[in-house]
């Protein structure tokens, strides 16, 4: 899949030319898949069929950035004013966090479908915390390494599980559940490939917990 950011070069474009610039430049920039856990990679990314891509534009002026998708929606992000921002926007990490449980969600409500017998999921409800090694992005001098990557390092919580109809689903099955999702979700996948821990854990809610 492909993600372009066109921060910087498309800065002073109108608007109504986002989607154009991003047509043009889907036309000459291709990507390659990066390692994965999933066995066949390589071959499958020379098959332009089963390619998707995933369009981005943007512009940023000095930590914030807006960015539209497909022309249709708009993402936003931005700092603590700690950190030099505004605190008006998420920030990427949290989006990074946002988009993993988005994707695990999606793709658990497609697992479920597919499961023998199919597994009756309702809603999913997640809490989860990432974790990261500040020095990574922010040590001093900005031209000597980091003494640590920046990435984020683990990601951790809890996915409670709840299910259509009154029979509960066993603790195996929602085991089953957690690991097709693992290893079918794009983002799972890309944050397991840079060596992120993931460290949630799936389990059936609980009688009269929660609420959906």
């Amino acid at each position: 899949m492909g993600v372009w950011l066109l921060a910087s070069p498309l800065r002073h474009l109108p608007s109504h030319l986002w989607l154009r610039a991003t047509r043009l430049t889907a036309r000459v920039v291709s990507t390659s898949a990066s390692a994965s856990s999933v066995p066949g990679d390589d071959a499958a990314a020379g098959d332009e069929k089963h390619v998707k891509r995933y369009p981005l534009v943007a512009r940023g002026a000095g930590v914030q950035c807006r960015i539209k998708a497909r022309d249709l929606h708009e993402i936003r992000t931005d700092v603590p004013r700690s950190m030099g921002g505004g605190d008006e926007a998420p920030q990427p990490v949290e989006l990074l966090l946002s988009a993993l449980v988005g994707c695990e969600q999606a793709t658990a409500a497609y697992v479920a479908r597919h499961m023998k017998p199919r597994f009756k999921l309702k809603a999913v409800h997640f809490s989860v915390i990432g974790e990261r090694d500040d020095r990574g992005a922010t040590s001093l001098p900005i031209t000597d390494p980091p003494p640590t990557g920046a990435r984020l390092t683990r990601v951790s919580g809890e996915a409670v599980v709840y299910v259509r109809g009154p029979e509960r689903e066993t603790d195996a099955r929602v085991e089953e559940l957690a690991r097709l999702v693992q290893s079918r979700c794009p983002v799972a996948d890309m944050m397991h490939a840079a060596g992120t821990k993931l460290e949630v854990r799936w389990r059936p809610a609980e009688d009269g917990e929660g609420g959906v």
